[in-house]
């Protein structure tokens, strides 16, 4: 559930100039909203309007557009759910060629955060406590209510992203969507913004337009538990008033 702006903030500058990589941050979320509202013919549409000369023909996307996203597997356009992709699955799977290739370290790009953001915030755990702890928490009014909040923090999170990172623009594909949505509110019920900014100047500082994928990986998967737990402490610092 990240959204387009907080994609966008975690890319380092410099890649961000370059049109084919953007697309491949944008990928994952933007095909999928495609596919559900216009369907395979008109996502392929919209696709070859948006193509650079880097990007893949938009056959390589079609088995997956059409695979339904499960968190056993690493199926869909995001490896998996969102919440847990198979970022090392997506990357295997490219050639050599591919590797190279700016819209695929897009991708990547894209997986990569999620699998930060999701991790470090654990909000999954607390929407299942707050079900736990609620009499009415199998209801799906009750589920659909948190949702709702759920989407209303990542609301207040762009808004702090927009103004915090005046660099981050949003691209015309996005803008068109209609999406992006603005909070101004502080309170908060399940994302903290401490993390997320984590995450955000975390990432930014790989450079993958020049920096060895493979490294920035492992790199990645190796830190993750010490990021998650640095921010874990973190916020209950901050509950117990702390910090």
């Amino acid at each position: 559930m990240p959204g387009y702006y907080v994609h966008l903030a975690a890319c380092h500058p410099e890649a961000r100039k370059n049109r084919s990589f953007v697309l491949g941050v944008e990928a994952p979320d933007l095909l999928k909203k495609y596919y559900l509202s216009y369907g395979l013919e008109g996502t392929r549409d919209r696709y070859n309007s948006l193509k650079t000369p880097d990007m893949p023909d938009f056959s390589w996307f079609v088995p997956r557009i059409e695979e339904e996203e499960n968190k056993d597997s690493s199926n869909g356009l995001h490896f998996g759910w969102s919440s847990n992709p198979d970022v090392r699955c997506f990357w295997n799977i490219l050639t050599p060629e591919e590797k190279k290739n700016y819209f695929f370290i897009g991708y990547l790009c894209h997986l990569l955060p999620d699998l930060l953001v999701y991790k470090c915030l654990d909000f999954e755990k607390k929407f299942e406590e707050i079900k736990r702890k609620n009499p009415n928490g199998e209801n799906m009014d009750f589920i659909l209510q948190e949702i709702q909040r759920l989407r209303g923090d990542w609301d207040k999170i762009n808004s702090r992203i927009r103004d915090e990172y005046p660099d981050v623009i949003l691209t015309p594909e996005v803008l068109e969507l209609g999406e992006v949505k603005y909070s101004d509110s502080d309170q908060f019920n399940y994302i903290d913004y401490y993390t997320v900014k984590t995450v955000i100047d975390y990432f930014r500082h790989f450079n993958p337009i020049h920096d060895n994928i493979d490294d920035m990986i492992e790199k990645i998967y190796s830190d993750l538990p010490r990021l998650c737990e640095d921010t874990r402490q973190h916020v209950l610092k901050k509950k117990e008033g702390e910090v």
